[in-house]
């Protein structure tokens, strides 16, 4: 018989930026006074001189919808509560570890915390094994740097890249290949830096994903660098529910998103996890 129910939160606690995206700062709007106990703060972006920028999704946990790279691609309004997208229903998933591997070949090391930088086809499993998933989660180890409270944005490393981690070309065409409907990585791109000055991160794996028919919907900026900590646990699989926000979704390329992960204790066959998917899927959905 299974264990307890597990819910952990894959979500970021924190902003993390990187130049030249900008630094996203909080401010108090109204401060609480004696007589008056209201407080109210808000956040926004700021250039490097100090002046305002607008503040997109991409500075935390988000989903990224088609229309982020395609102009005719659905925007994040589209993708809400319809039974056909994986957006904002529980959708099975399998959970790849790659934090603290040191021996891997895309092995790096950042602020003592080891991590995969490219995760290619070969550190993910067979299409066989995906092909009973609707949702693929990759937990490089980078997500314990994202959630570090810092001063500042993130500084690039000694030779001026970031090195975030992100997905190869032969990771994209298995993901593709395997069925998948969405996929989540521990890094705010899943693009490989190609350029230090300008700043680029280049290459067709938005295309490729958000592309596809029907797409492959991408999670960013998930966190998930305590699970194991906290829980005991290395789940193999789980539940996944992205919950975006849905104010101002019609016409919006990404959302800001909370991330769950639902899983079992002692639940090796995964039946419990199974029985619960069944469960929590609606045959029909509306709003």
């Amino acid at each position: 018989m299974a264990g307890a129910l597990i819910r952990y939160d894959l979500s970021l606690p924190t902003f993390f930026t990187y130049a030249p995206a900008p630094l996203v700062a909080t401010r108090t709007m109204i401060p609480r006074q004696e007589r008056r106990q209201i407080y109210i703060r808000g956040e926004y972006g700021t250039k490097p001189d100090g002046g305002m920028r607008p503040l997109s999704a991409h500075a935390t946990t988000h989903l990224d919808a088609p229309h982020h790279f395609l102009a005719d691609g659905a925007d994040v309004a589209a993708l809400l509560n319809r039974p056909e997208t994986p957006a904002d229903r529980p959708a099975l998933a399998r959970i790849v570890h790659l934090h603290g591997r040191p021996h891997l070949p895309a092995a790096r090391t950042r602020e003592g915390i080891a991590y995969c930088e490219a995760v290619s086809a070969d550190l993910l499993p067979p299409a066989r094994v995906l092909r009973r998933y609707e949702a693929l989660v990759v937990l490089t180890g980078f997500g314990s740097v994202m959630a570090r409270e810092r001063e500042g944005q993130l500084a690039p490393d000694a030779d001026g890249a970031n090195h975030l981690p992100y997905f190869t070309a032969d990771a994209v065409a298995h993901i593709l290949a395997s069925g998948l409907r969405l996929v989540a990585l521990d890094s705010t791109t899943v693009e490989p830096q190609t350029s230090l000055a300008p700043l680029r991160y280049g290459s067709d794996v938005h295309f490729d994903l958000l592309g596809a028919e029907p797409p492959v919907l991408i999670v960013e900026g998930i966190g998930g660098g305590d699970l194991v900590t906290q829980t005991g646990l290395t789940p193999a699989e789980a539940l996944l529910h992205v919950v975006p926000r849905r104010a101002n979704a019609r016409g919006a390329d990404a959302a800001p998103s909370r991330v769950f992960l639902y899983f079992y204790r002692d639940d090796p066959a995964g039946r419990a996890l199974r029985r619960l998917a069944r469960a929590l899927t609606p045959e029909e959905l509306y709003g």
